[in-house]
């Protein structure tokens, strides 16, 4: 049974709002197209698109306004490697995956000094997003499911990167795998979009 850290290090710079927590609701034109936009950014986040709306990529677009704004700057110390999160689906060469272009964009900004894809998923699990709350993968299956690789050059500090996150299962389970590889490391989680 996994022991759950006694305190978790972090940081969402956008919320997402699902459908349908807002559709059925009263809202003013300025709150309806504010919840419009926020899925939006999810799709784009999804699809590797542009910004709604703007010229360049949603993942440039997001290390842009970390590094012009000095977000979180805890998060983004000298020398710290960022980890993209695998998805669900099994881990595969040449495949979209979104935490990676996000965190490479991350490291393009000089937010990073590197990026190590060293966390694979090898079983597949159910995506929290389309599951219902019983059937939603817990981090102890999230820990079961991924694998950690070796790295080359042990880093210093380890910031894990995720695209969306619904209840941070996730995030749990591949801060355990990382912790048990990495004793004693410094690590963050961090992501774009926190899903409510």
């Amino acid at each position: 049974m996994l022991k759950h850290p006694k305190t978790v290090k972090f940081a969402s710079l956008l919320s997402y709002v699902p459908k349908s927590k807002w559709e059925t609701k009263k809202l003013s034109s300025e709150q309806l197209t504010k919840f419009r936009l926020s899925i939006e950014y999810m799709k784009s986040l999804k699809r590797a698109d542009v910004q709604p709306n703007g010229l360049i990529s949603i993942y440039d677009s997001i290390a842009k306004w970390c590094k012009d704004g000095n977000l979180f700057p805890d998060f983004f110390p000298n020398g710290v490697v960022l980890i993209p999160i695998p998805g669900s689906s099994l881990t595969k060469p040449d495949t979209m995956w979104a935490p990676k272009m996000l965190a490479q964009s991350l490291v393009d900004a000089e937010l990073g000094s590197s990026v190590a894809t060293c966390i694979s998923r090898v079983a597949y699990v159910p995506k929290s997003a389309t599951s219902s709350p019983k059937d939603r993968p817990t981090p102890a299956k999230h820990y079961e499911t991924m694998e950690i690789t070796r790295m080359v050059t042990e880093p210093t500090s380890i910031l894990l990167v995720d695209d969306m996150v619904t209840r941070g299962a996730t995030f749990l389970g591949a801060a355990h795998r990382v912790q048990g590889r990495f004793v004693g490391m410094h690590i963050c989680r961090g992501n774009p979009n926190r899903c409510r």
